[in-house]
């Protein structure tokens, strides 16, 4: 019986919080929607209005962004225990084995989303501290950014659905053992706190693993744990050479007034050495006397 290969009540303490937590996943994840979806819409209307040729990396990049955070937002945490087995007895499931792992598998189109993020930031990276163009970035690293995104979020999605990997965790599907207490994994323990009554240790329940891979299971989490800080540390560390590229360059114009004599504002020719025509992050200036 699937219910007693599962926590109760979602591993939450009783059905009032496993209520209050599913309501507010559901209302959280929806406003998540809500502003993806409008990224793509205006990233839809400009397509369709603007010439081929303005439609710059950015936009680009932004439709990856929000197209996988709205398949991982709508599927596992607006849709939750809607998708999962009727079985687990939790608050509103009424799903079965087969949207289990339709739910496990847009589960992992979070590392779309995140990978995304790092694209972003390494595209403004390149723009604003080594003075790069949207056309040098199309042209050296966009379509391989793209093709690595896609194609490593979806082999990251599919490889455990070859080996029965998605299973019922906390109101949800992902990639757990089966019950999730069971074998070797490394959050065995954690789970074993919300196992049934009848299982009081990991070594009792380890004789009761039906599905799923702890060693598949194993490798995902640590991986998800290696991904998170480095796509963090990389994000962070880009904004902070944006910042202090921007800071540099203010100081380095702060002798300068806006504008001539005349009222008009310089080329970007005309304080850049070199003759670089590029748009400057500042207004044209000229020196104090």
């Amino acid at each position: 019986m699937l219910s007693s290969l599962v926590s109760p009540n979602s591993c939450m303490p009783n059905t009032t919080l496993e209520i209050i937590r599913i309501l507010l996943q559901k209302f959280s994840s929806l406003l998540s929607l809500l502003g993806s979806s409008h990224i793509l819409s205006c990233i839809h209307h400009k397509f369709k209005t603007m010439p081929k040729h303005s439609i710059d990396p950015y936009q680009r990049i932004m439709l990856g962004y929000a197209g996988f955070d709205v398949l991982y937002g709508f599927f596992y945490w607006f849709m939750g225990t809607w998708l999962t087995p009727r079985e687990t007895g939790w608050w509103g499931a009424v799903g079965n084995g087969k949207t289990c792992e339709m739910q496990g598998f847009f589960f992992y189109f979070w590392y779309g989303s995140a990978v995304y993020q790092m694209t972003l930031s390494l595209q403004m990276l390149l723009l604003v501290v080594y003075m790069w163009t949207p056309v040098q970035f199309e042209q050296l690293l966009e379509r391989k950014l793209h093709a690595f995104n896609i194609i490593s979020t979806l082999f990251l999605a599919t490889l455990p659905l070859f080996f029965d990997g998605y299973n019922p965790e906390c109101g949800t599907c992902r990639l757990v053992p089966a019950p999730a207490w069971c074998g070797d994994w490394v959050l065995a323990d954690r789970y074993a706190l919300h196992a049934p009554d009848d299982t009081t240790t990991v070594e009792d329940a380890e004789q009761q693993c039906l599905g799923g891979n702890a060693t598949l299971a194993n490798i995902y989490q640590f991986f998800f744990w290696i991904v998170v800080i480095l796509i963090t540390l990389f994000c962070t560390a880009s904004m902070l050479s944006i910042y202090l590229s921007v800071v540099f360059q203010e100081k380095r114009m702060a002798r300068y007034d806006f504008g001539n004599d005349d009222g008009e504002y310089m080329t970007n020719s005309d304080h850049r050495d070199g003759g670089d025509n590029r748009p400057s992050v500042f207004p044209a200036r000229r020196k104090k006397n």
